[in-house]
């Protein structure tokens, strides 16, 4: 029996990780999958990181003949496309819309709200 104890975080381990996780799934029909197929994750970094990380994925899938769809607005920017079975994509919230959204949140711990019955 092979037991994967350690989280590997780099790339490789991740690659690794999706390759063993199909190879389980193949081989063992009764674990469930999720019918919907969607990994889905939000990037790190910087706001103008997370652009030229679009901006390289886009020029990758472009080279690669896969389809994609990317979203840019005042909220967020994201790419996602469709492998196989499989949605992919990732985003990243603009930074003055997180400021916002933090600043709505604030709010929160000194407001009570009064439910009558």
């Amino acid at each position: 029996m092979l037991i994967i104890a350690d989280l590997d975080r780099t790339r490789a381990g991740y690659i690794a990780g999706l390759r063993l996780l199909a190879d389980l799934l193949e081989a063992r029909p009764d674990i469930p999958h999720y019918e919907h197929g969607r990994i889905s994750f939000a990037l790190n970094g910087t706001e103008a990181e997370a652009a030229e990380t679009i901006e390289r994925t886009a020029a990758a899938l472009t080279a690669e003949g896969i389809e994609f769809d990317r979203s840019e607005d005042d909220h967020s920017q994201s790419i996602e496309f469709v492998i196989a079975g499989v949605e992919y994509g990732f985003s990243r919230v603009r930074d003055a819309a997180w400021a916002a959204h933090q600043a709505r949140q604030s709010y929160e711990k000194n407001v009570q709200v009064a439910v009558s019955c």
